[in-house]
This record gives structure tokens, sequence and C-alpha cells, in this order.
């Protein structure tokens, strides 16, 4: 005669755990579901999604792109920044102040400058590491050094304005003051060349970018414009074509005229990144207890919250979190 084995408990802790987790992801859910828009399934920016994707994971054609990108991205938004701090290097010229920067482009290069011959020492890796609060600390410290020294309050100023745009390019990420060095380290002055590719941007607004020969079109009409950028942010020679310059043209019109909706989405990515730490937790538990060999709690079996989100946005969640998780490992340059 079969006797039917008598299931077990769920264990009260992780019951406990596993209602926490579940109110976690209440409220995650909610937030996104707030932040969620239909503006992010229109097929216009479903293709800003897809470009993305291609440079996020380096698809073929998109190999190695997605911080060239960035750089270029960066570059055109922060350019009068660039014009500014030009501008100020060239009409405040007294010994103190250039010694502020002379200062600044030495820090820059302790962060981003290349690694000397002959292997990677203790120092040498110091040098190439990214620290946001120390630098903005030690700039503001040798402004401070300095300022009593200046003469006129015209050029104390001019330093402060020069450090305000210094914070401004100094971002949680490293792009911004990478770009500055770069620019300083070439000599880069044509800023004229970014308000170029801006208003090549403005004027493609409207246009069907989707038409990647129109893109290259126009690229080749201002080829020297992006041979000159490309070469000072990095671009490999065998990069260099109309090809490679349209899908990078093509990303920064469609960031550009999506910029709005882009700032939205990334903030639901966030969340959902959140949420998702939660729900590969509460799945863990439930797996330990199968309901052929255990008594579940009705939380056990409730709807889990946002997962329908979690369900539609799943790749770009993956693919942000697999491009952070990289980054992360990979600190330095």
């Amino acid at each position: 005669m079969k006797v039917n084995k008598q299931k077990e408990e769920v264990p009260e802790s992780s019951v406990n755990l596993h209602n926490q987790f579940l109110a976690e992801m209440k409220v995650l859910a909610s937030v996104a579901k707030t932040l969620d828009n239909p503006s992010f399934k229109t097929p216009d920016f479903g293709y800003y999604l897809e470009i993305k994707s291609n440079f996020l994971s380096g698809s073929k054609g998109y190999e190695g792109l997605n911080d060239i990108v960035e750089l270029m991205s960066l570059a055109v938004s922060a350019q009068a920044s660039f014009q500014k701090m030009a501008q100020i290097e060239l009409r405040y010229l007294s010994s103190k102040q250039q010694e502020y920067y002379n200062f600044v482009f030495l820090l820059l290069e302790e962060m981003f400058g290349e690694l000397p011959q002959g292997g990677e020492n203790q120092n040498s890796q110091q040098r190439r590491s990214y620290d946001r609060q120390k630098f903005l600390q030690k700039i503001q410290e040798k402004l401070e050094e300095i300022t009593h020294e200046l003469k006129t309050e015209e050029g104390r100023q001019a330093l402060a304005e020069y450090k305000d745009c210094l914070e401004s390019l100094a971002g949680e990420k490293e792009f911004g003051l990478k770009l500055l060095y770069l620019f300083k380290r070439y000599n880069f002055t044509e800023f004229a060349t970014l308000r170029t590719i801006s208003d090549m941007m403005v004027y493609l607004q409207d246009k069907n970018v989707k038409n990647m020969k129109a893109m290259e079109d126009l690229v080749e009409k201002n080829q020297h414009i992006f041979v000159s950028l490309g070469r000072i942010i990095g671009l490999p020679r065998n990069r260099e074509n109309t090809e490679t310059y349209g899908k990078m043209l093509q990303y920064l019109v469609l960031e550009s005229k999506h910029e709005n909706t882009i700032q939205q989405f990334m903030k639901m990515m966030e969340v959902m990144k959140s949420w998702k730490e939660f729900y590969g937790k509460l799945l863990e538990i439930r797996s330990q207890y199968p309901e052929s060999e255990y008594q579940l709690p009705p939380e056990f079996k409730k709807e889990i919250p946002g997962l329908s989100i979690y369900e539609d946005y799943e790749k770009y969640i993956r693919l942000f979190e697999e491009r952070e998780n990289s980054q992360g490992l990979t600190t330095t340059y």
C-alpha cells in the first residue's frame, strides 16, 4: 500500500525573507511603471535602442566603437566648456595662472597618460586610475593656494570659472576629463570642428537617419573634420572610413533627438537593475522549496510585481548591466 509522504513546512525565516524581497520588488515595480513610457516602444526610439545595442555589444561593424562614440558625443555636448577653457588660457597668462593650467594638465596625465615602457609596476598602475573626488579636491586646493597671489579680481574670477568647467567635465565616468586631456595633449584648439558636427546633428533632426547612404555622403563632404577628431579620440586608422563615421553620426543624431526620452529610459533601467537583484534572490528561495516536497505559503504563489516590465525590456537591462560590469572590471586606461 502506497503511503503519501507529508509535505514539509517552509521555514518561517525563508518565508519572511521571501516576503521582504517581494515587498521591495513591489515598490520598485511601482516606480518603474511610472517611468515606463509609450515613447519607449515607438519605432524611432526602438531604432535608437537597436543602434545603442550594436555599439554596446560590439556587433559586426561596431566592434570597439562604443567608447569612441561616447567620447565624440561628449566632445560635441561639452564644446562650450572646452571653448571657454581655451579662451581663459589664452587671455590670462600670469605665471600663477599658467601654473594652475600646468598643474591641471599633470593631474590629467597621471590619470590618462600612456604607461611608460617596461611593464606595469605599482606606480604606473596608480597613474592610470580615475578618482573623481580626489581630482576635484586637488584642483580646489591648488586654486585656494594661488588665488591670493593673483593681482586682480578678474584674474581670480577667470580661474574660478576654469575650475567650474573642470567640475562640469568631471562626471562619474571619466570620459569628460579624458577627452580634455586628449585635446590638450594634441593641442586641439579647432573647436569650430565640434560646432560643425553639432550643426550637422541639428540639420539631420527631421531627416531619415536610417538612410546610411545619406549619412555617409554628409561625412564624405566633411571627412577632414571627422578624421581630425577621430584621431584624437582614438579611432584606429583602419576604421577611418565613411561607414564608421556614418554610424557614429547616425547615433549622435538619434541620441540628441531622443535626449529626454533616453534620460527617462535610463532611470527606468537603473530601477529595473535593482529589481532584478531582488528577482534573482526571490527565485533562489522559491527554487529551494519545490511544491512537490513543501507546503507552500500563499506568498510563494503570488504574481511577481514588475515581471511584465522586466520581460519587455530584459534585453536592454542585461545589456546595460553587462556593460557596467565590464567597466567595473576595467576601470583604467
